[in-house]
């Protein structure tokens, strides 16, 4: 089965990637966001948009491997259609502007499923039964979530190499790292600057920060700090 990649490995491999790609594309400036589909072009990859119709109504992304249907609505029927090898397949919902980070992410996923796929080969599921041992369900669930795992993983690295975080902290914070109260408080001007760069990067809030984390881009400062200032202090300053 698959061995676990180390995120370090991940993070240089999305980064070296998205590098080589900018450069094969004569584009000289490093952009503030990253054009996934682009790069999964790049990659011989295809992109199109089908209305799924899986019993799984979460599965919104789907790279084809030339031998696996995909379940599809088409002219109010519901069909299994097997689509060439190296088409990404994702959900028409994903087709609306609100929709726009997850189906980046969504692109990025399926793409990072290709890399890996070529860079760290694992055995088929199926062949694995046929070889001298044969694998439980609960280890078969596990080597299955740590490759969808993995495949996050690489897919935030694609989306957001370290120079598309600094170009957006620079842009909306001075370069400074975000300032979180505690663990998970954000006061509403730092909620405002995430906003704006999770925008210009084109990925959700969340995986934004989850990526400063990573990047050790937070600065993390007393929850007494946050109350203090924005209600106790606002109290003493209505009664003054």
């Amino acid at each position: 089965m698959r061995k676990c990649i180390p995120n370090r490995e991940l993070d240089e491999l999305g980064d070296g990637l998205v590098r080589s790609f900018l450069k094969k594309s004569g584009i000289r400036r490093l952009p503030k966001c990253v054009d996934i589909e682009g790069l999964a072009n790049s990659l011989g990859l295809t992109v199109i948009f089908e209305e799924f119709a899986e019993d799984d109504y979460d599965k919104i992304g789907f790279l084809a491997d030339g031998k696996t249907p995909l379940k599809i609505k088409r002219a109010g029927k519901i069909v299994s259609f097997l689509f060439p090898l190296g088409t990404i397949v994702a959900d028409s919902r994903l087709r609306r502007d609100s929709e726009s980070g997850k189906f980046r992410f969504t692109i990025a996923h399926e793409v990072a499923h290709h890399i890996m796929d070529k860079h760290n080969p694992s055995p088929q599921f199926q062949r694995t039964f046929d070889a001298e041992r044969s694998y439980s369900l609960e280890e078969m669930r596990r080597q299955f979530n740590l490759v969808e795992m993995q495949a996050d993983k690489l897919a935030a690295s694609l989306l957001m190499p370290p120079f598309v975080i600094n170009a957006a902290l620079k842009d909306f914070n001075n370069g400074n790292k975000i300032c979180i109260f505690g663990d998970q408080v954000l006061a509403p001007e730092e909620r405002i600057k995430l906003n704006k760069m999770a925008a210009q990067i084109g990925v959700s809030f969340t995986a934004l920060l989850i990526r400063l984390r990573q990047f050790d881009m937070i600065e993390y400062r007393s929850l007494d700090e946050y109350i203090d200032s924005q209600f106790i202090g606002e109290v003493a300053r209505w009664k003054q």
